[in-house]
């Protein structure tokens, strides 16, 4: 058993580190399915206030001390026959150990990046609910948080501002007479919202992103477009439901999805619950099962399906920021848009480490950039809002 624990506490140490092997992947992948105490634990060790805080205890932390009490500790439970409770021992007390050891080593003649930032006046604080909704007659509204309304569109739907959720609501009239009005809300740097369409479908809107929508739908079709990223839980209806984005429509009739279509970055649809087909300008169609995600190429038109981890894509909307052996820039990019942040490289191979993280995403930054310095893979310089890469 204790074999076992050393063997897994390295696999999280390597996961942190981005050396595991395809083989050591799969054997994380078991463990963590193998039962739900084991995933609460590797996402409580992953979670980066948790190894901030160990990071912060370097100092003081008797290593020499700390082995010896764990023997002792181990020595007792064997002398007790307690083999039920040895897994959780170990898994507590050993794996921390192994990754603050193994993964970081500590510099402790350097400021911090705290402490660095901390000497600013300018403070990098996570993102917020606000964004701008453009009705049908061009009139524009400021949507903060805690902002309430109620407005009304020529064609009568309600539209009830209810602090950080927009909701539509169709007035009773005869849809074959109507033609369909839009509205659109831009969500900035720094920024998400949430909508109800009037058909019941629930959006949530990342940083950077907009969807232009009709106030009610009265044709045999429920068509949106969004531009950046959204996460739908499409309402039931014998209407289709389409999203166009770019050079894809994606059609539901009732499901729950993630897109992803940020310019000048890969285009991708996560299924999460049901079923939609994805249809590209050139004739490719592909259906999507759950857990599928379709994946177009910035540099290509070519639609692929692979089988993915949707949490992975959807944990914004949770609030969280995960992410697995991805390269610095597309994790920065990503970051970027939430925090309101400019980021730069002065060496471009720095671009292509590969790092992990599971981020509270309503919490300041500043924990997170210290953590990758510990890594001792990059130097990083913080000037206000502007973040600057240096390789180590």
């Amino acid at each position: 058993m204790i074999k076992k624990d050393f063997y897994i506490a390295e696999l999280i140490s390597g996961y942190l580190s981005g050396t595991l092997s395809s083989e050591e992947e799969t054997g994380l992948k078991e463990w963590r399915d193998s039962s739900p105490g084991n995933e609460e634990l590797f996402r409580h060790i992953c979670a980066t206030e948790n190894l901030v805080e160990y990071c912060r205890k370097r100092k003081c932390f008797d290593k020499n001390g700390a082995w010896m009490q764990l023997e002792r500790r181990l020595s007792s439970i064997r002398r007790r026959k307690m083999f039920l409770n040895l897994s959780k021992y170990a898994a507590l007390l050993i794996v921390p150990a192994m990754i603050v050891f193994s993964v970081y080593i500590f510099n402790s003649g350097e400021n911090t990046v705290a402490e660095r930032i901390e000497d600013q006046e300018i403070r990098i604080l996570p993102g917020e609910k606000k964004a701008t909704l453009t009705l049908g007659g061009g009139e524009t509204i400021d949507l903060q948080a805690g902002f309430d309304a109620k407005l009304k569109e020529k064609d009568g739907t309600a539209i009830t501002i209810d602090r950080n959720v927009l909701n539509y609501q169709p007035a009773n009239a005869n849809e074959s007479e109507e033609k369909e009005i839009y509205n659109k809300v831009d969500v900035p740097l720094g920024g998400e919202y949430a909508l109800t369409l009037s058909d019941g479908t629930k959006i949530h809107l990342n940083a950077m992103s907009s969807l232009q929508f009709p106030v009610r739908f009265v044709k045999d079709q429920r068509i949106v477009t969004l531009e950046g990223e959204g996460y739908f839980e499409v309402a039931e209806s014998r209407k289709p439901f389409i999203v166009r984005v770019g050079k894809i429509d994606v059609e539901v009739l009732g499901t729950t999805f993630n897109i992803s279509a940020y310019d000048g970055e890969p285009h991708q649809t996560t299924l999460v619950e049901g079923s939609l087909r994805v249809s590209t300008a050139l004739g490719v169609s592909k259906t999507l099962k759950p857990s599928e995600q379709a994946y177009m190429n910035k540099d290509s038109e070519e639609l692929k399906i692979r089988k993915v981890d949707v949490f992975l894509y959807t944990s914004w909307v949770n609030g969280k920021i995960y992410f697995k052996d991805v390269y610095l820039e597309d994790m920065m990019n990503n970051l970027a848009r939430w925090y309101d942040i400019h980021v730069s490289y002065e060496d471009a191979a720095v671009k292509k480490l590969r790092f992990g993280c599971n981020l509270n995403r309503y919490k300041e930054i500043t924990p997170f950039l210290e953590l990758l310095e510990k890594t001792e893979n990059v130097n990083i310089v913080v000037k206000g809002n502007n973040i600057i890469f240096k390789r180590k």
